[in-house]
């Protein structure tokens, strides 16, 4: 039987847990660098005669898609398995690379994008489960900052690869989806060789180290499916919060250079690098505040601070967007940097503060619980990107800054608002005592 056809009976522990770990996030490095077209796209545009404007509908159909794709794979995880989904559909979705390598019009090019969008969807949708599966409470901020960073590696990947064999193969983008179709199958074998799922019954368990658990108590509502979660006030207050700064992050992942160059009147060459210098932020500020807030087993006050410095950064930012050329740069950078930091703050413990309750009201319902906030905020990132330029070609980029710091505000907002209605508790350790749960602990 292969692989991630079985089902581990026990715990992983150590070395073994952290690869199942690492190869989870590997998957979701894959869907993310499938289909990654910003380094090519201006010969893909040339060659088969498209325009930008179109190519921006198709990319937010297949957004849309992908949305879809994801809440639906988030449903079916939790009923027959994460890697049991998740293998076949990344095969499908590398295969699905070297059918848009094929396209010679934009009627061929727009069928190949929707389906990559939908196969990769359904390949994403064990990947957050599988992160929660693998990591104990005690480190599971870590692990959700290190599974943010494939998603956000795949662009810096796509973009080196493409530096580096460009010229190699020919200078054309169907060579560099040929080789990002080779890169995919790879990854996938190594995926399908080494995952595994958990049984049901260990999945059910709550991890708050690899030695301590406890198992609660599965009762009628689960019998009914995802209902009783999509009835739970709290999981969409969750989902309502985090997907409010996807109009932020959806803004700087589409437009961020765009929004740079317009506003301040500077070169692509330093709008890149200030937007760098913002991701950059990011990722380090992820992980350490992900690591700090693992250590304290605190999650609500790093929400709360990083919602709080991500509103200063963009009240500053706008005001020096109001400014245009005359903006000292340095105060840029130091805006864009500081939002960095904030935003990185949240993210982890964000994701192990919302699987940890969903794993305490809802334990068959992990899949999902991210699917559903996998749809929502793509939703509100497909608002952001068919709105931001309307908006910033009326009013200037900073009305549209102003309207991503109002929903922030509706983050910290939210955020309040569950840290009253999610109370404390304890979890037990090894020796017999207890300590803060990783949600409970908010104060």
């Amino acid at each position: 039987m292969l692989p991630h056809r079985r089902e581990l009976q026990t715990y992983p522990t150590g070395a073994r847990r952290r690869a199942l770990l690492a190869v989870a996030i590997l998957a979701l490095f894959l869907t993310a660098y499938e289909g990654q077209l910003a380094p090519i796209l201006s010969l893909l545009l040339a060659d088969i005669g498209m325009s930008l404007r179109m190519y921006g509908l198709i990319t937010a159909s297949s957004l849309l898609v992908g949305a879809i794709s994801g809440y639906v794979g988030g449903r079916i995880v939790d009923r027959i398995g994460r890697v049991r989904l998740m293998v076949p559909f990344l095969f499908l979705s590398g295969l699905s690379c070297l059918f848009m390598a094929t396209a010679e019009s934009v009627g061929q090019f727009t069928v190949a994008r929707i389906v990559l969008a939908l196969v990769e969807g359904i390949a994403a949708a064990g990947t957050a489960p599988l992160v929660r599966d693998y990591a104990p409470r005690m480190g599971r901020a870590q692990a959700f900052a290190f599974w943010s960073w494939g998603r956000v590696g795949a662009n810096f990947f796509a973009a080196a690869v493409t530096a580096l064999t460009l010229d190699l193969l020919g200078g054309t983008w169907q060579a560099q989806l040929y080789l990002m179709t080779v890169i995919s199958l790879v990854g996938s074998v190594v995926v399908a060789a080494t995952m595994r799922d958990l049984s049901p019954e260990v999945r059910r368990e709550i991890r708050h180290s690899e030695e301590a658990h406890t198992r609660p108590p599965v009762t009628g509502p689960e019998a009914d499916g995802p209902r009783p979660l999509l009835r739970d006030g709290t999981v969409w207050m969750f989902v309502a919060a985090m997907s409010s700064l996807f109009l932020l992050l959806g803004t700087l992942n589409a437009y961020g250079q765009m929004l740079v160059i317009e506003a301040l009147d500077t070169s692509v060459r330093s709008a890149s690098a200030i937007v760098m210098f913002f991701w950059g932020a990011n990722l380090v500020a992820s992980l350490t505040a992900s690591r700090w807030s693992d250590r304290l087993q605190l999650r609500i006050p790093f929400l709360l601070a990083g919602g709080a410095g991500s509103a200063a950064a963009l009240a500053a930012l706008a005001a020096l967007l109001l400014m245009g050329g005359r903006a000292p740069t340095a105060l840029v950078i130091t805006a864009f940097g500081g939002l960095g930091i904030a935003l990185g703050a949240v993210f982890g413990p964000w994701m192990a503060a919302f699987s940890s309750y969903v794993e305490e009201t809802h334990v068959d319902g992990q899949g999902t619980a991210f699917g559903l906030e996998h749809l929502v905020s793509r939703l509100v990132v497909l608002g952001a990107v068919l709105l931001a330029p309307g908006i910033a070609a009326a009013a200037g980029w900073a009305a549209w800054t102003v309207m991503t710091l109002l929903a922030v505000l509706v983050f910290v907002a939210l955020t309040v608002v569950l840290h009253r209605r999610v109370p404390e508790r304890t979890a037990p350790t090894p020796s017999g005592t207890s300590t803060p749960g990783v949600r409970d602990r908010a104060s």
